[in-house]
């Protein structure tokens, strides 16, 4: 079996990825892994709706865009973090299930571990899963994770240290 060194945790700064977070952290925090961050900018601004706009107006947007997502990233995993958890983050472009699945290749991650927000029926049809393709292309294991199990998990830390106190 092989030992788990690095965890990726994708981000679309929703309450889900948020829950897939902590839960990674605590695996981390018990394994020992580092811990990485990786944001998919889908970039809006690439469009045929926008391609009339002038190139200034588009960077400007861009950039606001790509700025408030490197705070978000920061504000999840902290520096005193990524210094606890030797972790990192980044902003990947392109498709999202894509980019993390080549992201999480090129680095070497030993686990994904990724928040899914459960649709069924219809929205699952036309939304698709992005947690579903990355389970079905990764090639290391994924572990997809609901806000609750990520409730418990934390529920459960906290009353085991509570208890060693």
């Amino acid at each position: 079996m092989r030992k788990t060194t690095r965890i990726l945790v994708p981000t679309d700064f929703s309450d889900t990825s948020d829950a897939a977070l902590t839960y990674a952290r605590t695996l981390a925090d018990s394994l020992g892994a580092s811990l990485h961050l990786v944001h998919v900018f889908d970039d809006p601004y690439g469009n045929a709706l926008v391609a009339e706009m002038s190139p200034s107006v588009y960077d400007s947007m861009r950039a606001t865009e790509l700025s408030q997502a490197r705070r978000r990233l920061l504000r999840r995993l902290p520096p005193a973090d990524r210094k606890q958890f030797h972790g990192s983050t980044a902003i990947v472009t392109g498709s999202p299930a894509q980019a993390i699945v080549d992201y999480a290749t090129d680095r070497g991650m030993d686990l994904i571990v990724i928040g899914t927000h459960g649709r069924s029926g219809f929205a699952h049809l036309i939304l698709g899963s992005v947690a579903e393709q990355v389970v079905r292309t990764a090639t290391c294991p994924v572990l997809t994770v609901r806000a609750k199990q990520a409730a418990d998990v934390r529920e459960t830390a906290e009353a085991a240290v509570a208890a060693s106190a």
